[in-house]
């Protein structure tokens, strides 16, 4: 049984100038490594079909990884600059990595929150209240072939700007999307206004915020109305590997900075995959 693993950035966590503090530093080195032991990027929209049995055969062999960012800010699109140091988006790391010639051509889907509402609040609640959490580039990003759009909710039920709100475990959660109302506001409602916005091209994947995969969504919701929606496989963040053996409805990931926090960390991944092959 082939192992996968799907590793998980974030944009928004730029503080520092070192790989453990800064997001797009990490994915600068984490490219490499990929290409350097020889692994390939598969579209996350292959391995959700991989999961489900529905296509993407290929992956039952070979050795590859998928990549997701989540949350969206600009600075999946844009290069930007923190305190007089210029960045480079995700988008232009992934060109950057590529070599089309020896067949290594990485992709990923952004996970977008949909609410303009919501990235309104959070920009300024998050991050300095510039207006850099918009949806003007999603439609280019869509078309890019690089860098697609997907699911991250409605309003991430952020605490600032959420009716769906929940606190569990003394933290923000997804786990009160528990019924039909709350969890069609969050992904059918985020769905329709994201390929508002794509030109009808939404990847059709979804990432659960806090990686709070309720047991309502993944025995539910997803297996009854996912498809109408749509949605073709929903991804959380265990720390495990994807295997054929994983529900299209609780996709697993590894996320930077909570399951690896160094390159020898991540070679570590990529050699789990390959030893449990």
């Amino acid at each position: 049984m082939n192992r996968i693993p799907v590793l998980t950035y974030h944009s928004l966590h730029a503080p520092g100038e070192g790989y453990a503090t800064n997001d797009h530093m990490a994915l600068e080195t984490d490219l490499q490594i990929i290409r350097m032991m020889k692994f390939n990027v598969a579209p996350l929209t292959d391995i959700a079909r991989y999961v489900a049995g529905t296509g993407a055969a290929y992956l039952q062999s070979g050795s590859w990884v998928g990549l997701s960012f989540d949350d969206a800010p600009d600075w999946d699109y844009y290069d930007f600059c923190v305190d007089g140091r210029r960045l480079k988006s995700f988008l232009t790391l992934l060109r950057a990595a590529a070599d089309v010639e020896n067949g290594f051509v990485p992709c990923a889907v952004s996970f977008v929150i949909a609410s303009p509402d919501a990235r309104s609040v959070l920009d300024r609640v998050c991050i300095a209240g510039n207006g850099n959490w918009r949806d003007t580039w999603w439609e280019d990003a869509a078309r890019s072939g690089v860098l697609a759009i997907g699911n991250h909710s409605w309003d991430h039920a952020h605490p600032d700007v959420s009716p769906d709100r929940h606190r569990a475990d003394n933290r923000d959660s997804f786990f009160g999307i528990d019924c039909f109302e709350r969890a069609d506001r969050q992904i059918a409602r985020a769905e329709a206004y994201i390929n508002s916005r794509t030109g009808s091209r939404s990847v059709g994947l979804f990432a659960y915020p806090y990686s709070d995969a309720s047991e309502y969504l993944v025995q539910e919701y997803f297996p009854r109305y996912g498809g109408q929606n749509g949605i073709v496989g929903a991804f959380y963040g265990n720390g495990e590997y994807v295997t054929s053996a994983a529900s299209q409805w609780k996709i697993p990931r590894f996320e930077c900075r909570e399951h690896w926090k160094s390159p020898s960390d991540l070679v570590r991944i990529l050699d789990g995959a390959r030893r449990g092959r």
